[in-house]
């Protein structure tokens, strides 16, 4: 999506642009499956992330795209068994609120940043909680946290966790699929697919990329490849970026949120509510579930976050049915059916992504994304949610950067 951006802005204002791209398909992480025949399935992005003064908002508009909105007000929380039998009937949400808002705090008042789990943990009233409290504690963590930015909370950073920047309104799905928008963005460009970079050399006189075994020469180039990838060293940048950039780039994290989609021959749940939400003993287990019926498909759409994210998109198909259907025998009763069918995400394990999106692990700053955005030599310029100071870790953080490396761009070399 800021690759995308950045090429029409820069075609408008009369430039000849070339897009390269390693994939089949125009996107990146942004991929609506038709692995089910009839039932679009968004395996990237899936939300508008608050649909007020939103630029994906405006392309929706443009495309005349269908929405839905989804409402965290319409839930209903599960308890384990297991934490019934001892007690728990409901969870405690302001208190582990106030707990960790305490610990953020404490932790910064404090030079060196440490991980939000470490911040909670040097609390005196840490050593006190009784296991229930812990797994209530947990799933306030995984909900709250852990799948907003796809990391354990033992590596977000307690400084920076909460800093970014919101857009109003609710959050929107796109029912007929989220990848309409990037082949909306394309029309009309001149994209090479299955053609990796490997390397980007600058010079006085313009840019020469090496991409599919061929050389490509241009005035500049824009950069726009996930954080993960930029940080595998998988493209030779010459020369290099600076310090700063460097240093950003081992600090800043990336995170993984796995979503794992069930399809059923018919919702056994309530249709009327949108978000099942589970606390289990096991941290963050399946903690989080969407139901799409309102988008008129029988799927119920489980997340999982950090490591538990990466050994699911591990796991075999079968194994992941097996595990989530306990979950929701759990949740809902012993006459839940077999799911017929599971979609899982492939972040962590796709070469062009190594993750779903960047996170502030700890040690990591605000400055870090914008000495990431710092262009090298006057003629690569840089672009991708991991370089949006405040609105990372979003699809609109990401056509924001592009929007901004074209207008750099511009403003450098006219």
């Amino acid at each position: 999506m800021a690759g995308l951006t950045a090429a029409r802005d820069l075609v408008a204002a009369g430039w000849s642009v070339q897009v390269l791209e390693a994939r089949d398909r125009v996107g990146g992480r942004v991929w609506t499956t038709d692995a089910w025949p009839g039932l679009p399935i968004d395996l990237g992005a899936s939300w508008i992330h608050g649909v007020d003064d939103n630029p994906v908002t405006d392309l929706v508009t443009d495309l005349g795209a269908r929405t839905l909105t989804t409402s965290y007000d319409s839930h209903a929380l599960h308890i384990a068994e297991t934490l019934r039998e001892r007690g728990l009937r409901d969870s405690d949400q302001h208190r582990w609120a106030s707990l960790v808002e305490e610990a953020l705090d404490t932790a910064g008042q404090r030079t060196t940043d440490v991980s939000v789990a470490a911040a909670l943990a040097a609390l005196p009233q840490w050593g006190q909680l009784s296991m229930v409290e812990r797994a209530d504690l947990a799933f306030f963590l995984s909900a709250t946290y852990e799948t907003e930015w796809g990391l354990d909370v033992a590596r977000l950073s307690a400084h920076t966790v909460d800093d970014g920047e919101e857009f109003a309104g609710a959050d929107a799905l796109l029912p007929d699929g989220y990848a309409a928008l990037p082949r909306h963005l394309a029309r009309g460009l001149a994209v090479r697919l299955n053609t990796p970079v490997s390397a980007i050399r600058a010079d006085d006189k313009g840019v020469q990329v090496t991409a599919a075994g061929a050389e490509h020469r241009a005035e500049a180039a824009v950069v726009t490849v996930p954080l993960a990838v930029l940080a595998s060293g998988a493209i030779t940048i010459e020369p290099a970026p600076s310090a700063d950039a460097r240093r950003a780039l081992g600090r800043l994290g990336t995170g993984v949120l796995s979503k794992s989609f069930f399809r059923f021959d018919e919702p056994f749940w309530p249709v009327d509510v949108d978000w099942h939400e589970y606390i289990a003993p096991q941290a963050g287990h399946w903690s989080q579930w969407v139901s799409l019926a309102r988008a008129g498909a029988p799927v119920l759409l489980g997340l999982n976050a950090g490591d538990a994210a990466r050994e699911v998109e591990q796991s075999d198909p079968r194994a992941v049915i097996a595990e989530a259907h306990r979950v929701l025998r759990d949740m809902f009763g012993p006459s839940v059916p077999v799911p017929e069918a599971v979609l899982t995400t492939g972040w962590s394990r796709d070469p062009w992504a190594l993750g779903s999106y960047s996170a502030n692990t700890v040690g990591s700053t605000r400055q870090d994304r914008v000495a990431l955005a710092e262009p090298v030599a006057g003629r690569i310029f840089w672009a991708g949610e991991a370089t949006e100071p405040d609105h990372h870790s979003t699809v609109h953080g990401a056509v924001i950067s592009g929007h901004a490396a074209a207008r750099r761009l511009l403003d450098e070399l006219g």
